[in-house]
């Protein structure tokens, strides 16, 4: 009896470390035949929230960027997600490196990928930070269930 106990400790133990190493969704970003891309910066798997930056309890985070890539001024970007995010809504900003939003930013439902030119007076050196932010059905930006931030450098 005892030993029919400690097995089922032990696993339900191994079932929650599984739960809190389950990965989260993987968006790539492309751009003069390049790509990158990497798990959400955070994500919340059930009716978590990511609010800011300070993703609610039941919320995984991730890596600080989701990853990093070269762009040209004038060039193109093309930005995949899930699927499933696609069909949720999500949300897609650019923001350059003083921290003024560049002028491209996207609400998206029904589509995971999106395609927007690099802004042409972009000068070498500028950083692009691009922000996207997953939705929980039927939700705004303000209850977003994820987060990707992806480095973009002009060269």
């Amino acid at each position: 009896m005892k030993r029919a106990l400690a097995l089922t400790v032990v696993a339900a133990a191994l079932g929650l470390v599984a739960a809190c190493d389950k990965p989260a969704p993987y968006a790539t970003v492309g751009s003069g035949g390049d790509s990158t891309g990497g798990e959400a910066t955070a994500w919340c798997f059930e009716d978590g929230t990511f609010n800011g930056s300070a993703p609610s309890d039941d919320c995984k985070a991730g890596p600080a960027n989701a990853g990093r890539i070269g762009v040209k001024p004038g060039g193109t970007v093309q930005v995949d997600v899930p699927p499933t995010v696609g069909e949720d809504g999500w949300t897609a900003a650019l923001a350059s490196s003083d921290g003024n939003l560049a002028p491209v930013s996207f609400v998206r439902k029904g589509t995971s990928w999106i395609r927007f030119t690099v802004p042409t007076d972009a000068g070498a050196g500028t950083t692009y930070v691009l922000e996207l932010l997953a939705l929980h059905p039927g939700e705004n930006a303000e209850k977003a269930r994820g987060l990707w931030r992806f480095v973009l450098d002009v060269s």
